[in-house]
């Protein structure tokens, strides 16, 4: 059936590859490349969506971050803090829309509020209060400080279009600063772009790239295989074994600050006891995992790629001190069924996993998860669900799994604050530490780089102390290229993938 399966999906590139080939002259280089996700859109402020704009090489921001995750120019050629509330950004004076429209402080100033009124991830970046612009210089004026704002500028939600385009076309074609541009777009399946002859920083070698949505990891491991695709990204870790060492491919890999976490809901009857969490935390055999899904072994909720990922109080396999915390607290197995009770009441706690970022990580980590669980005397049920994010929505587990970056714009305190904070938008865990709120509340006011990444170090272990959710791995990034591929880049950021530099030779 699998097999099956994944024959019919290569079927399906095939065709959209061969009609997405047909209308291009053969003496241009085309890209085929295999996405795990293609998004509904690609306006920058819906969901998550400039990501996907960012990736393919269209959508550029005022800031952009290295491999190093440290901040660099990118539209913007200068930056400068007036006070604690107010940032002035000077702009590139060689910059135009691929229209050809050039790039003003107007058209940046559209964009950002647009960001604020159709998104309510912006206000978790930075508070706004309003934006002015002159000629070339923006000033951004804040109701509370900053200490992250540099960064969270670099994420793609603040990419800069056109917003003077219909809202249809900035779904659908957005004219960005990118090297490539958006000629054809089909929700959920497949982008096509061409090169970007107005470029400001030099013209893209490729003529144009063909993106197929695939997400499959098995499948886009066949379509690499039989040359329908030049270029695919997240393999899983047991498929990359095929293309290594192999002359007719390249393997490129990056350590990123993405984190496999399973999250615990504090508020259910069992999870809401420190002692449980504890022991879950205990009976995770995360050095078995590594072995079947790559990566390395997490201690904290920061990944180690990243200068604040170091923590002194991690978890590591320990049934024996499992098995002690809930012996000690009554949790006792009266009727030898294998499944420890209190007070009649036996632990079973309901698991949600569903595939995350295109890969089969979260189902062997949530396997390996029921079967450690059940050396401690705790029976886990496994639900496979197409979309886990109501189900953590609404609350309705006690365990579920996510691939999450823990620094998305390179700085700790978005994550933490997000998903950490008592009224965080993102809390999955209904996580609860006025202690913590505190410490992250302190962020905000908090310029010194240093400073900001002991802060992280001391949260990560506030909240490694309330065993607050499982830490399993930290996420190798990959991408696989035919050897014909040249200048393809791997970034621990993962929305930049696509750049000028990429050719077909």
């Amino acid at each position: 059936m699998k097999k099956i399966k994944l024959l019919l999906c290569l079927f399906m590139l095939t065709t959209l590859c061969g009609c997405s080939n047909s209308n291009k002259n053969a003496s241009s280089k085309t890209l085929n490349a295999a996405m795990f996700w293609i998004s509904t859109s690609l306006d920058p402020t819906n969901n998550y969506d400039g990501w996907v704009l960012s990736r393919i090489g269209v959508g550029e921001t005022l800031l952009k971050l290295n491999e190093k995750y440290e901040v660099e120019p990118c539209l913007a050629k200068s930056y400068e803090q007036i006070d604690d509330t107010t940032w002035k950004f000077t702009l590139k004076d060689s910059i135009t829309f691929s229209n050809g429209k050039k790039v003003t402080g107007e058209n940046v100033k559209a964009c950002l509020e647009r960001a604020f009124e159709k998104n309510t991830r912006a206000i978790d970046y930075f508070d706004l209060n309003h934006v002015e612009a002159k000629g070339q210089d923006i000033y951004l004026y804040l109701n509370k400080s900053s200490g992250a704002i540099l960064n969270n500028l670099c994420e793609p939600l603040f990419t800069i279009y056109d917003a003077s385009q219909s809202e249809e076309d900035i779904a659908n074609h957005p004219l960005c600063t990118g090297p490539f541009v958006v000629d054809d777009f089909v929700s959920e399946k497949t982008i096509d772009t061409s090169k970007n002859k107005k470029y400001y920083d030099g013209k893209a070698k490729l003529d144009h790239v063909h993106f197929s949505q695939v997400a499959d990891s098995d499948a886009r491991v066949l379509a690499l295989q039989s040359g329908e695709v030049d270029l695919a990204n997240t393999i899983d870790y047991s498929s990359l074994k095929l293309f290594r060492n192999n002359k007719d491919y390249q393997v490129l890999e990056v350590l990123g600050p993405r984190t496999n976490v399973i999250y615990m809901n504090n508020e259910t009857t069992f999870l809401s006891d420190l002692t449980i969490r504890k022991a879950l935390s205990y009976s995770v055999n995360r050095k078995s995992i590594v072995k079947l899904i790559g990566g390395k072994e997490a201690t904290g909720l920061y990944s180690s790629a990243l200068p604040y990922g170091d923590v002194s109080n991690g978890y590591s396999l320990n049934l024996k001190e499992a098995n002690r915390l809930l012996d000690e607290a009554g949790y006792v197995d009266t009727d030898n069924d294998g499944i420890r009770e209190k007070d009649g009441q036996e632990i079973i706690l309901n698991y949600y996993e569903s595939a995350d970022h295109g890969s089969a990580d979260a189902n062997i980590i949530a396997q390996s998860m029921q079967s450690e669980a059940k050396k401690i005397g705790i029976k886990i049920k496994l639900n496979q669900v197409e979309n886990v994010n109501d189900i953590k929505a609404a609350g309705t587990f006690d365990l579920c799994s996510a691939n999450d970056s823990s620094a998305p714009t390179g700085d700790p305190e978005i994550f933490i604050q997000q998903r950490y904070l008592s009224t965080g938008s993102s809390n999955t865990g209904r996580y609860k530490n006025s202690n913590l709120d505190n410490l992250i509340q302190q962020f905000s006011t908090t310029y010194d780089l240093k400073q900001r990444q002991q802060l992280a170090i001391q949260a990560s272990e506030m909240i490694l102390d309330d065993a607050a959710n499982i830490y399993v791995s930290y996420v190798p990034l990959n991408t696989v290229t035919s050897s014909k591929v040249k200048g393809a880049i791997c970034h621990p950021v993962d929305y930049y993938m696509i750049t000028k530099d990429i050719d077909l030779k």
